[in-house]
């Protein structure tokens, strides 16, 4: 009798244990309820394939696991800032939240998230994540915040009309062939350089002041922008308003800075990979239009990009750089993570070990517009094609860091203001501008 309990007892450890490791594997099995998020993705009026993405995404996990996402549509340029408010006033907070790896030092400073580092270094995904993703989750003292879902970089797309042998690779070069291009193409280029907008240093200005041996803050979170590589940044971008070389939208509110090129007008544009999913349609400049569609990958033959490209008309490269630099690209992260205060911890974890496999890390990326954090999402066909195999490259090569500010936000907006000022006002003298934003910035700090 005594040897049959043993046997019994036995056979329920076993039991539990299969049950705890199954659980450990995939805790969304045993999911039930509602789990709130918050993401710039508005999945009641899909506009693009993130947006499609993310419908899908919510029909799919109600159905597999029976937990209805409520999504909570927050505009991109609010949403991490929206997060540290509801998170400091104590208030409603989504149980996960999609995060932008550049404010990772602010949400550090103002403890908004929680510190997720023995949890992700115990998942199953953990070694399958590309280090270099992680590092960007990864505060300087070793603290993991968050979870990464892909990388993106910023480049050139160009026409291939107006550019047969590629975008010039430096800034005198490029002045060269805009003076060339002019009579027949009076836009040579056309980039997001609007005032008060955080993505026209993140796209473009930050890239350049790199290329030119510059930064824009230091390793304490202070700005340093005030330095000879942002002013010949700036003497360059005059240069291209100067002589009507750019287009004049560039620094047009909203998104109509794209528009020039979406018409064949301009001859290339700065832009990150993920930008397939809004330029739709375009118009090459010798009128061959392609249309797009929403879908819920990147399909070559939907997407405009994708459609423009397989025809030969389109083409991507690094940023142009500084004269004897090299050419740079601000590596962004998009990740997951759970703010403090979250109610429902243990779904969210569900939720992020779900986007963790293979399958949705390749359809949250390709929809997206980025390069995958998993490392066997990246090998997958979706991301061998001649598009994703030239932005890995780029990625690989020129990818630099996001700049080290305490206030993120504010430190990016306050030289946005700057330099648009130093470009639509001439008249002003570049370092004391400049200077005078830094102090600003820098007294914010005391």
């Amino acid at each position: 009798m005594k040897a049959r309990k043993t046997v019994a007892f036995l056979l329920c450890l076993a039991l539990l244990s299969a049950l705890l490791l199954g659980a450990a594997s995939s805790p969304a099995t045993a999911q039930s309820g509602t789990l709130q998020i918050w993401t710039k993705f508005n999945d009641q009026n899909p506009q693009n394939t993130q947006d499609k993405w993310l419908a899908d995404l919510i029909a799919r996990y109600r159905a597999k696991f029976g937990v209805q996402i409520v999504n909570t549509f927050q505009p991109f340029d609010q949403i991490n800032a929206k997060l540290n408010v509801a998170v400091q006033a104590r208030g409603e907070v989504p149980d996960v939240s999609y995060v932008d790896s550049q404010q990772l030092g602010f949400f550090d400073q103002n403890g908004v998230l929680t510190d997720l580092t023995d949890w992700v270094k115990s998942r199953p995904w953990f070694d399958d994540v590309d280090p270099g993703a992680l590092a960007a989750c990864t505060t300087p003292d070793g603290k993991i915040l968050c979870v990464p879902s892909h990388t993106a970089v910023h480049f050139l797309y160009y026409w291939t009309d107006v550019y047969p042998d590629g975008v010039p690779a430096t800034t005198d070069a490029f002045l060269a062939k805009a003076a060339e291009l002019k009579a027949a193409n009076p836009n040579a280029f056309a980039f997001t350089g609007k005032l008060a907008e955080k993505i026209s240093v993140e796209r473009f200005y930050y890239n350049l002041i790199v290329s030119y041996g510059g930064q824009i803050a230091d390793e304490k979170g202070r700005a340093v922008w005030a330095n000879e590589a942002t002013k010949k940044t700036v003497e360059f971008v005059r240069a291209l308003f100067a002589n009507g070389y750019a287009a004049q939208e560039s620094l047009a509110p909203a998104f109509d800075n794209e528009q020039p090129f979406m018409r064949g007008e301009a001859g290339a544009f700065v832009a990150g990979s993920y930008s397939y999913v809004y330029l739709t349609p375009l118009t090459a400049p010798d009128g061959t239009k392609f249309e797009g569609e929403i879908t819920g990958t990147f399909d070559p033959e939907a997407l405009s990009v994708g459609a423009a490209l397989k025809a030969g008309k389109l083409a991507i490269a690094p940023q142009f750089a500084a004269p004897g630099g090299k050419p740079a690209s601000l590596i962004l992260a998009s990740a997951w993570a759970i703010p403090v205060g979250a109610k429902n911890v243990e779904a969210a974890k569900a939720f992020i070990d779900f986007q963790m496999t293979t399958s949705e890390n390749v359809a949250y990326s390709t929809a997206y517009g980025a390069l995958p954090a998993l490392k066997s999402a990246a090998a997958a066909d979706e991301f061998q094609t001649p598009y994703w195999v030239e932005v890995a490259r780029i990625q690989r090569e020129f990818a630099v860091p996001a700049p080290t500010f305490l206030d993120y936000d504010r430190g990016i907006t306050l030289l946005a203001d700057a330099i648009v000022k130093l470009i639509t006002d001439p008249s002003l003298d570049i370092m004391a501008t400049l200077q005078a934003a830094q102090d600003e910035y820098n007294a914010g700090l005391e």
